[in-house]
């Protein structure tokens, strides 16, 4: 247990804790990052009887009333954290609590009386949780990295690498390592003696409805927004010059935002945040060239333990650290915003079946031109999903370069049935499988979780708050969308909020700039794909790798560009091997 607790130390390097069970087999360890109730929030945390324990990485939300009403129906509380909900809302309810948890969490619940463990993570899987069987029992983690410390050997999963090179997301619920998976969002295990059961116990309602108004979305918004205010530490909010994260800063009325600046004028969104003149806003800019990006990305790797497909994971990585280092712990963030008001290029593609002209996103979230091809969909989805036809696109180079390269329908036909289907307007549809590929597995997991809590960061994000996100989730799409404009009813609940500049203003995606034109990126990419680490790696063909390498120089810049996400999943996956020493 102590291993894996010094795994973990960076995620929670203010205490820790250890409860051991006399009465069944079992460990719960905990690494705090103290938040609430700093002195005194200790856990495993246990209810009154200490026959229930629990740690919990995250927040609940709303814990005064619940606490209120538990404390009416005769609980007792220890301390001020509200982590300790979890405990007696587990009491009165059983698994039945999560009805009532709103926030970003994950825990794991030990009922001595029942000889049972209950895990669960949020709706959106913004907190992790994993978990593997292993010498005859099970070990669950935040990160893969504790699991390896007591004792698992790291072997890659040779399917899910390829998933991930096939459209760069593993089935929902999968990991880069053999056994490893993680809890799939809104989702629950209940782990008997002899028996595991996994359910869902969330999903939202995507049927229309006309009612919803800008004074609506405005009101869920702001609650949402101020619910996360609640922290006995300071606060900071990330800011990208965009509506979401300016929305966000704007409510929450946090002096502190950090934003990175990328070293090319297309990509740095730098000067919009200094432009757009917040009030009584301190800006902290976070500097990150392209130099920066080979510099740091091993350790960003270790961090994220994925693959990434654009140095975005080491501009995420950076400015986590800044914001701790500023003696920041917690940060507010507009991730979520595309995902429910369908702010995304390729959603509005889905729609108007008109292709946007964002050449910035070609080869990565939008097709090139000339790129088609016909996938067989679940009867569910309808068509292909816009995003899908580009990932499948940039999938087939990087599919190339194995010895043996997989059929992209089998592989695909395997990820989308681990999704849950849903109802409602096709291009609706295209965004709950985003969400539950993309925003679950890369977004939130390996630029999110991974790169924050590598420096001891908690992000929260009112945008993926549940209930604001039903709100969304209701808003027919010709409220949202047209040819030129994305999230129309969000913007028009923002008026007065935000600038008008920044509330007229068209999403510029967050991605870093391609790793060419500096001779040290050049030299880090080089010897990255002549290590030892790179010739590890199963599957490739590794002298078609080394070919494609010296070749991609002789590309126009726009054909090597739009390759830039096949190398960096190259280079990702060699850090990996190296970090981890994968079998």
């Amino acid at each position: 247990m102590n291993t894996a607790l010094t795994a973990m130390h960076h995620r929670g390097p203010d205490d820790t804790g250890v409860y051991v069970s006399s009465r069944t087999n079992v460990g719960l360890g905990s690494a705090r990052l103290a938040i609430m109730d700093p002195a005194n929030g200790h856990q495993p945390v246990a209810n009154e009887a200490c026959g229930i324990h629990a740690v919990v990485n995250g927040e609940f939300y709303e814990s005064d009333r619940l606490r209120k009403e538990l404390e009416h129906k005769g609980h007792r509380f220890r301390t001020g954290s509200d982590s300790e909900l979890l405990v007696h809302l587990y009491e009165e309810h059983g698994t039945g609590c999560l009805r009532f948890l709103r926030g970003e969490f994950a825990f794991v619940l030990l009922d001595e009386s029942a000889d049972r463990l209950f895990l669960a993570c949020d709706r959106f899987a913004i907190k992790p949780l994993h978990y593997a069987r292993f010498g005859g029992g099970w070990i669950i983690a935040s990160e893969i990295k504790p699991l390896i410390a007591m004792g698992m050997e790291p072997r890659w999963d040779l399917t899910a690498l390829q998933q991930s090179l096939a459209f760069q997301y593993g089935k929902p619920g999968s990991t880069l390592f053999e056994g490893v998976r993680q809890l799939r969002p809104a989702h629950a295990m209940v782990l008997d003696r002899d028996d595991c059961k996994e359910f869902v116990y969330w999903e939202p309602c995507f049927e229309p409805d006309p009612t919803v108004t800008a004074e609506s979305i405005g009101a869920a918004l702001r609650e949402a927004v101020h619910l996360r205010l609640r922290a006995d530490v300071p606060m900071a909010c990330t800011l990208s010059g965009g509506l979401d994260s300016s929305a966000v800063a704007a409510i929450s009325g946090i002096r502190d935002c950090f934003c990175v600046r990328f070293d090319a004028p297309e990509y740095d969104e730098g000067p919009q945040v200094l432009e757009d003149g917040l009030n009584d806003v301190r800006i902290h800019q976070v500097p990150v060239t392209r130099r920066d990006q080979v510099m740091h990305l091993e350790d960003a790797v270790r961090q994220s333990e994925g693959l990434a497909i654009n140095g975005q994971l080491v501009g995420k990585f950076l400015l986590s650290r800044a914001i701790r280092d500023a003696g920041f712990k917690v940060v507010l963030a507009g991730e979520g915003a595309d995902e429910a008001f369908l702010g995304y290029a390729h959603l509005q593609q889905d729609y108007t079946d008109t292709p946007p002209r964002i050449a910035l996103q070609q080869g990565i979230m939008l097709p090139s031109p000339g790129e088609s091809f016909s996938w067989r969909m679940p009867t569910w989805l309808e068509r292909v999903p816009t995003f899908l036809q580009a990932k499948l696109a940039t999938g087939r180079h990087a599919t190339a370069l194995l010895a043996h390269p997989p059929d992209p329908q089998t592989i695909l036909d395997d990820c989308l049935g681990g999704i849950d289907c849903v109802s409602g307007p096709f291009v609706r549809r295209s965004a709950w499988l985003w969400t539950r590929m993309a925003l679950a597995g890369y977004i939130l997991r390996t630029l999110g979780d991974g790169a924050e809590m590598a420096h001891s960061v908690e992000a929260r994000l009112p945008f993926l708050d549940h209930e604001l996100f039903a709100v969304a989730a209701r808003i027919p799409p010709p409220a949202l969308l047209d040819h030129d404009h994305t999230k129309l009813a969000l913007r028009e609940a923002l008026r007065g909020i935000v600038p008008e500049t920044v509330r007229t203003r068209k999403k510029h995606p967050f991605l870093a700039p391609p790793l060419d034109g500096d001779p040290t990126v050049d030299e880090f990419v080089d010897d990255t794909i002549a290590s030892t680490a790179c010739r590890e790696l199963p599957l490739f063909d590794h002298r078609a790798v080394r070919r494609w390498a010296a070749a991609r120089f002789r590309l126009p810049d726009a054909d090597r560009h739009r390759l830039d996400p096949v190398l960096m999943q190259l280079l990702t996956a060699t850090l990996l091997q190296r970090c981890f020493r994968l079998t």
